[in-house]
């Protein structure tokens, strides 16, 4: 899950008459605050990774943000489709688990001289997950962001089984990307992962571990609605990537458009 925030800066300067001669103080910063966000997608891509089988997903949240701590906590679902019942002829060794539910919270705030931080933890639940003898896929990170100007770079730690891989405390996700403004309401999005797994007894860091990119652009329509276009892909091995019959490659190079309501 990932969310982009659009801001713009306006300066005005006031000359004439001495009625005119002071700025209207700016409007307080609410102490606490709290959004709701819709979204449909061509495609749930997560790490470079197709969450909903290469077809379109929906999904919604909200948001609680305090001012001026910087403690926020958050949710967020979306429709997946990687485990299903319908993919395998044992209908016990899979449970059809239609969506993810993320559950997040943590702490950011500046540090001056143009940095900014955020950290804190996210559980990834999947309802009712079964994949065979596979543990389950739910997941807790805890995670630390460093940015600078429209750079940044994350770090996201599992502590517990990553994603249906068994012994996998300990792997990590690197994430180096920017945000970088081009017009105004349209910004250019690029991104570059790395995929590290802990070694297992049957799924080996060297075949699990990848690397995926984004190269994308998002636009501010207004009203709390965006959009966005991008272009993705990994060199996730295709014999670890691939979940069984009827899921088929997940980590393909492919095009995705989004569009999502914030209100």
């Amino acid at each position: 899950m990932k969310k982009l925030i659009l801001a713009s800066a306006v300066a005005s300067a006031f000359v004439g008459q001495a009625a005119y001669a002071a700025d209207e103080a700016p409007a307080a910063t609410p102490e606490h605050v709290v959004t709701y966000n819709m979204g449909v997608t061509s495609d749930y891509v997560f790490r470079g990774i197709s969450q909903s089988r290469n077809g379109p997903a929906v999904s919604g949240g909200v948001d609680y943000s305090h001012s001026p701590t910087g403690l926020y906590l958050g949710a967020w679902t979306s429709t997946i489709k990687w485990v299903n019942d319908s993919d395998t002829k044992s209908v016990t060794a899979r449970s059809n688990t239609p969506m993810e539910v993320d559950i997040y919270g943590g702490i950011k705030g500046d540090i001056g001289g143009g940095l900014s931080y955020d950290a804190g933890g996210i559980y990834y639940y999947y309802p009712g997950h079964k994949l065979g003898s596979a543990p389950d896929a739910n997941t807790f990170e805890v995670y630390g962001k460093l940015a600078y100007g429209p750079v940044y770079f994350k770090v996201n730690y599992a502590l517990t089984d990553a994603f249906f891989f068994a012994d996998k405390a300990g792997s990590y996700y690197l994430d180096l990307g920017g945000d970088f403004p081009l017009t105004e309401g349209l910004v250019a999005n690029v991104h570059y992962g790395y995929f590290s797994f802990k070694n297992t007894a049957t799924v080996t860091a060297s075949t699990a571990d990848y690397q995926d990119w984004k190269v994308g652009l998002t636009k501010d329509l207004g009203n709390g609605l965006s959009g966005a276009v991008a272009a993705t892909g990994t060199n996730a091995d295709k014999t670890v990537w691939n979940f069984g019959p009827g899921t088929g490659y997940l980590g393909d190079t492919k095009f995705i458009a989004s569009l999502t309501k914030t209100f």
